[in-house]
Parts: structure tokens; C-alpha cells; sequence
């Protein structure tokens, strides 16, 4: 009985010691398994780059908090000083630190593939119109002998490098508006986005800028008229680069900006010297195509200089002279320069900085002077003798009048 009773006693033992190892066992597999639950969370929560990435590890940290909530004590013991709450806790803060990443990840794409479509609509509207200037040139080449024809094809030349000028300045006005003010923070994600662009916004810059150096150097048959507009849209061109070249370059060059800008630089200087190897010679050519012969200039101060000089001394030989063709000159001269210079070239004067408004007001003011000494003394004495009369027979007639009354 004893012996029995001891056995009895030691089978309890067992079994309650084979019971106490089982559940500490089992206590210890809810530890390790919630911390691998967790660290895998963690990674999950740090490699997520989609919302649909995120809308996963949401459900995995509901999951967790739903499998371990009833084992909070057993957890808390296994990572003290941490909570269980505090590890869920953890996981949440992360998972909206990261949805908060992962909308700007997903914003950024967005805005970079927004800017690669309209780069790339911009890039092909652009080769359209140069594929037709060269068309164009290519006619004009190969009509030289029809001479009704050139001048066709040469206006329909002009009209193209119009609209491709008005083309690209609504391109910078559109780069203008987007990054004149961006802040701080935007800048950098734009540099980020930037990074995944196979051509940015400067890149295309320099590019236009490049076709405007072989346009420039090759256009052939074009007017001075033309090269002013060429003038001008290089004057806004650099007013553009000078005031957003910086911020551009340090948004889409971050890399290397110092020397993308004067990559642009060196483009803009090599189309102003390739617009002033034709330009001067085009205005000369206008006014001796029109009698008018000026001294020789290739700049826009030696122009003025030259209409100056014209105009000086055409007024002393008329002061002088005081001839018949001294009169025509000057109505050659006033027609052509109101009619022509100052009608159909005055914007682009003003705008390429060839002329002032106080520099042509001046010339303005010369040719006054000019009529006055152009007019022929016959013909003044004439008209003086014809006012006279006049004013005689009008004091004439208001005696009679008043001797009736």
C-alpha cells in the first residue's frame, strides 16, 4: 500500500513537471514568434515603396494585435524594459512615418511622369517644326530660279521660325511659373525626381539653345526684319536663364550645376555671335536696298552712330545746297524710316536692344531739322508769299464786312 501510494506520488510529480516544462515551452514560442512577427513587420513596413505595399503590413499589424493581445503578460516579461503595447505602439508610428514616405514616393513618380509626358510632347511639336524649317530650306534652296516661289517659301520660313519662337516661350513661361518660387523642401524632391528623368527641363533648354546656334549660322535668303527677331528672342532668353538658371540647374543638374549653366552660357553666347555675324550686315543691306547709305557698323551703338551721321549730314548738305534732291533724300529717308524701320521693326528694335525709345526719339527729332533745311528756298518764299496773301485777303474781307455793318 505504502509502496503504492509512492508511486502514485511520483506519477503526480512528473506529470505536473512534464505540465509546468510543456507551458513553458509553449510561453517561450509566443515570445520568439511575436518577435519574429514583429521584426518581420519592421522589414516589411522599411521596404514598402506602394500604397498597396502598406495596405498589407496594415493587415499584418492588425493580425499581430489580434493573435498576441491575450498574451501581453508573457510577452512584456520576455522583452523588458519594452511593452508589448509599446512594440505595437512602435510598429504603428512606423507605419505612418511610412505611408507618409510612400505618398511622396508615389507623388514624386507621378510629377515625374507628368514632366516626362509634357517634355516629351514638347520634344516632338519641336522636331516637327525643325523638320519642316529644313523641308523649307531645302525648297528655298532648290528654287532660286522662280522667284514667286522663293518669296513664298521664304514667308512661309519666317512664319515657322515665328511660331517655333512663340513655341519655346511658352515653354519657358510654363518653367517660369512651375520653379520661380518653389520652396526649400519642394526643390528637393524635385532633385529627387529629377534623378529619374532621362532628359530634364535643362537638358531641353540646352538643346533648343543648340538649334537656335545652327539656325542662326546656316538660315539663308532671310531678312533684317528676321535677324531682329532673332535678336529679340535671344534678349529674352537670357533674361529667362539669368533669372531661373540658378534654381533650374541646382533642381535638375544637382550633380554638376556651376558647370550646366555655363554649358547654357557658352550656347546663349554662341548664338548671340552667330546672330551678329548676319544682323548688321541685313540692316545695312535693307537701307542701301532702299538708297539710303549708311557707315559701315557691327554694333548696336555704331548703328545708331551711323543713322546719326546720316542724318547730320544730310541736313548740311541740304542747309548748304539747298536742292531739289536734298528734299527727295530726306522724303526717301522719312518714308523709309517711318514706314519700314520704325512700323515694322520697332518692337523687335526695342526688345533685341539694337535701339532706345530716347534713341529713336532723337533720330525723330533730327529729321525735323532736317525738313526744314530740305525744303528749297523757292519753294519757301513761295509758300511764305502765298500765307501772306492769304492773311492780306482775309483782313480784306473783315473790313468790308465791318464797313456794312
Amino acid at each position: 500500500m505504502t509502496k503504492t501510494f509512492s508511486t502514485l506520488i511520483a506519477l503526480i510529480l512528473i506529470t505536473a513537471s512534464y505540465t509546468t516544462v510543456e507551458a513553458q515551452q509553449s510561453d517561450y514560442e509566443i515570445q520568439q514568434e511575436f518577435r519574429a512577427e514583429y521584426h518581420q513587420i519592421t522589414e516589411w513596413i522599411d521596404n514598402a515603396v506602394s500604397s498597396e505595399d502598406l495596405d498589407e503590413v496594415s493587415d499584418r499589424i492588425d493580425a499581430l494585435e489580434a493573435e498576441y493581445g491575450e498574451h501581453t503578460d508573457i510577452i512584456n516579461s520576455a522583452i523588458y524594459p519594452d511593452t508589448y503595447s509599446s512594440r505595437l505602439n512602435d510598429l504603428r508610428s512606423r507605419f505612418s512615418a511610412a505611408q507618409q514616405n510612400v505618398a511622396t514616393i508615389e507623388e514624386l513618380n507621378e510629377r515625374v511622369e507628368e514632366l516626362e509626358e509634357e517634355l516629351e510632347e514638347f520634344r516632338q511639336q519641336l522636331a516637327t517644326m525643325d523638320e519642316r524649317a529644313e523641308d523649307l530650306q531645302r525648297e528655298i534652296r532648290d528654287s532660286q530660279a522662280n522667284e514667286r516661289r522663293l518669296s513664298g517659301l521664304v514667308q512661309q520660313y519666317r512664319e515657322n521660325l515665328e511660331e517655333r519662337d512663340q513655341f519655346v516661350a511658352g515653354f519657358l513661361d510654363d518653367l517660369l511659373r512651375r520653379y520661380e518660387t518653389v520652396d526649400s523642401e519642394t526643390a528637393a524632391e524635385l532633385r529627387e525626381a529629377a534623378e529619374q528623368l532621362d532628359e530634364s527641363p535643362v537638358d531641353l533648354i540646352k538643346t533648343i539653345l543648340g538649334e537656335y546656334v545652327n539656325y542662326a549660322n546656316q538660315a539663308t535668303d532671310l531678312a533684317a526684319e528676321d535677324y531682329l527677331a532673332m535678336k529679340a528672342q535671344h534678349v529674352y532668353f537670357s533674361e529667362f536663364w539669368d533669372s531661373m538658371g540658378e534654381r533650374l540647374t541646382e533642381i535638375f543638374d544637382a550633380d554638376a550645376p556651376v558647370q550646366s549653366r555655363q554649358e547654357v552660357d557658352d550656347l546663349l553666347s554662341n548664338w548671340n555671335s552667330a546672330i551678329d555675324n548676319r544682323i548688321w550686315g541685313a540692316i545695312n543691306d535693307s537701307f542701301a536696298q532702299n538708297n539710303i547709305d549708311l557707315d559701315n557698323f557691327s554694333s548696336a551703338d555704331a548703328f545708331y552712330n551711323a543713322l546719326q551721321s546720316y542724318v547730320s549730314s544730310a541736313t548740311e548738305r541740304s542747309e548748304e545746297q539747298n536742292r531739289e534732291e536734298d528734299l527727295e533724300e530726306y522724303r526717301n529717308f522719312s518714308q523709309y524710316w517711318n514706314n519700314t524701320v520704325k512700323a515694322n521693326w520697332g518692337e523687335t528694335l526695342f526688345t533685341g536692344n539694337i535701339l532706345t525709345y530716347e534713341q529713336v526719339s532723337d533720330i525723330d527729332q533730327q529729321l525735323g531739322g532736317w525738313n526744314v533745311a530740305a525744303v528749297p528756298t523757292s519753294n519757301l518764299m513761295l509758300i511764305l508769299f502765298i500765307v501772306a496773301l492769304a492773311v492780306i485777303i482775309g483782313l480784306v474781307i473783315a473790313l468790308v464786312r465791318k464797313g456794312k455793318e
